[in-house]
């Protein structure tokens, strides 16, 4: 019953406070009587000021440790460590005292009008990450994990680079899907990729299902036509169409048959035909970057002239996005 008693001239005093305040704003005439009139209540009931103020202490104090916990947490390098599973709004659970702090990561998708640069990393992790070190950040450079490097570590080099690369920055998992699509999809994105290929001389089964399952992960698909003589084709047979087609020269091809070209005209028969993003890979000069932005292409890849990392690393990919318009 005492506890009630307090618990409820604590309330009352809270609303004596409020009213006071309030009837200085109305009239200072009216607000300075009330004002005196709480002055002499409190010398009657010294008690009540001091837990009063007290209490207002508390809040103040209660209010300074939240700040400085937040503040704490935000300069803890352990909220680096956020990774994306599935490439979902993935939500985490920090190890803090007391609560745990959740973060979602945004999912990062393509977008239609803008150009992109994808740089193909296809060395070792050690120059992987010296080649990142020094790529501008720009949201409009994908970062390529290419088929060697994955071949060689694993889908661990999917992460790795993820890990290294400026958060945010959106990943391709070259891996090259030609069976089994449902279970590398899963694989490619759960190890932090944002993009995964398969190819097109895979069995329209398969790239059905790989298309099918990067919408359940939550990726885009991209499908590589290298060695496709009629992409449409392909097109034309698969259930859903994936979100990027690429136009793929190979390395054998440039380099053992030099009169072999980039079918830059494919370009605009395949976004004459459907409503997808068209990526150009096997050219590595300014010139062939030009040619494929001329002929509408949304994606170009380079991977030459960023194998290994050099002084010039930096201004080189600076020249080719300004291609890139």
């Amino acid at each position: 019953m005492q506890i009630q008693k307090k618990q409820f001239k604590d309330k009352l005093l809270d609303w004596i406070i409020f009213f006071v305040l309030g009837a200085f704003l109305i009239n200072p005439f009216l607000g300075l009587i009330a004002i005196f009139g709480l002055i002499f209540y409190f010398f009657k009931n010294k008690n009540a000021l001091d837990l009063q103020l007290s209490k207002y202490s508390k809040s103040i104090n209660a209010f300074s440790n939240n700040l400085a916990r937040i503040e704490s947490i935000h300069n803890s390098t352990s909220v680096r460590k956020i990774f994306l599973q599935n490439n979902q709004l993935k939500t985490l659970s920090l190890e803090f005292p007391k609560k745990n702090l959740i973060f979602k990561a945004p999912q990062l998708r393509l977008e239609k009008r803008k150009r992109y640069l994808q740089v193909a990393l296809n060395n070792t992790i050690n120059e992987a990450i010296q080649i990142i070190s020094q790529i501008p950040y720009s949201k409009r450079i994908l970062i390529e994990v290419g088929t060697p490097m994955i071949k060689e570590y694993g889908i661990k080099a999917i992460s790795e680079i993820k890990q290294m690369a400026p958060l945010g920055s959106y990943i391709v998992a070259d891996n090259k899907c030609a069976d089994l699509g449902s279970r590398e999809v899963e694989m490619m994105a759960n190890a932090g990729a944002n993009a995964s290929t398969c190819l097109g001389v895979a069995p329209i089964e398969t790239i059905d299902t790989f298309i099918e399952e990067c919408e359940k992960y939550k990726i885009n698909s991209m499908i590589d036509m290298m060695n496709v003589e009629d992409p449409l084709s392909v097109l034309k047979k698969l259930k859903k169409l994936p979100r990027v087609v690429i136009l793929h020269r190979g390395v054998d091809e440039s380099e053992f048959s030099k009169e072999k070209q980039i079918p830059y005209y494919q370009i605009k028969q395949i976004k004459g035909n459907y409503n997808l993003l068209v990526s150009v890979a096997g050219g590595d000069t300014l010139r062939e970057i030009q040619r494929a932005i001329f002929n509408d292409a949304d994606i170009v890849v380079i991977w030459k002239s960023v194998y290994e990392a050099s002084e010039n690393t930096a201004s080189l990919v600076n020249e080719f996005m300004k291609e890139i318009k």
